[in-house]
């Protein structure tokens, strides 16, 4: 039986893709005051990875410690108030940036939104589906998955 270990790259810089989504949903009329915005990847493990987030950690095409924090998470579904965008019809990935790494079978990569009221507070699911079906997800090539 095979493990999915799922990591967060946040960035530590200003965020132009999520400023740009929260400016668009104002336009669309969601209410949303801000939107967080990460990058998940879900590795499933065939074997020993040995240390995989220091393994993530050395792929620039993923991390870069200047500019992003590297987080582990303990689910491999999306928190309450959080919704990952994936491709619809998926094939996963077996190497980053043109190298395989050992111990794991399968890559995955979702994209991570947050969106929050003016009081820092996740904002009602109604809205987040709103805002999912309006702007987040194209369902012609992506899934929404909460």
């Amino acid at each position: 039986m095979s493990a999915v270990r799922t990591f967060t790259v946040h960035l530590t810089i200003p965020d132009n893709e999520a400023f740009t989504a929260l400016e668009t949903l104002a336009r669309l009329g969601v209410p949303v005051d801000r939107v967080i915005r990460a990058d998940v990847w879900q590795f499933e493990l065939d074997g020993d990875a040995g240390d995989l987030a220091a393994t993530i950690g050395s792929f620039e095409t993923i991390f870069n410690p200047n500019k992003h924090r590297l987080q582990e998470r303990s689910q491999e579904r999306p928190e309450a108030g959080e919704v990952w965008i994936a491709v619809r019809d998926e094939t996963p990935a077996t190497r980053v940036a043109g190298r395989p790494i050992p111990g794991v079978r399968a890559i995955r990569r979702r994209t991570s939104w947050r969106l929050l009221d003016a009081s820092g507070d996740d904002v009602p699911p109604d809205v987040r589906t709103r805002a999912v079906e309006t702007f987040l997800c194209n369902p012609a090539f992506q899934v929404a998955i909460s």
